[in-house]
C-alpha cells in the first residue's frame, strides 16, 4: 500500500500549488438513486466524502468498507456483491450496510 511504486507514483504532483476549495456539494434533482463505496482507511478518496457524497444524492446509499487501501470494489467479496446487485437488479443497500475483509 505504501511501497516504492505509491510513493514514486505521488512525486509527479509534489510541486503543484495547494488550493483551498472543498470538493463542490452535487445538484442531481431527479436521478435514481446512487450507491456510493466508501472505503474506511482509503488514503486517497478520504471516507468522510463517500459519506457527504452519498447524502447529497436523493436515494443516495452508502455502502462501507473497513479496510485500508483505495477503493472497496474487485478487492473483496461482499463490496462485489452488493454493488453487482445493485447494477444488475437494483437491490438497494441498506442505511449502515457494511462489508469487512
Amino acid at each position: 500500500m505504501y511501497g516504492t511504486s505509491g510513493v514514486t507514483g505521488e512525486l509527479v504532483c509534489k510541486d503543484w500549488p495547494a488550493g483551498t476549495q472543498r470538493p463542490h456539494r452535487v445538484r442531481a434533482a431527479g436521478v435514481p438513486p446512487v450507491l456510493v463505496v466508501g472505503t474506511q482507511g482509503d488514503p486517497a478518496t478520504p471516507y468522510d466524502e463517500a459519506v457527504s457524497l452519498a447524502g447529497q444524492f436523493p436515494g443516495g446509499m452508502l455502502l462501507s468498507f473497513e479496510a485500508p487501501g483505495h477503493t472497496g470494489y474487485g478487492r473483496n467479496a461482499c463490496v462485489d456483491e452488493k454493488v453487482e446487485a445493485y447494477l444488475v437488479s437494483l437491490t438497494k443497500v441498506r442505511p449502515g450496510t457494511t462489508c469487512a475483509p
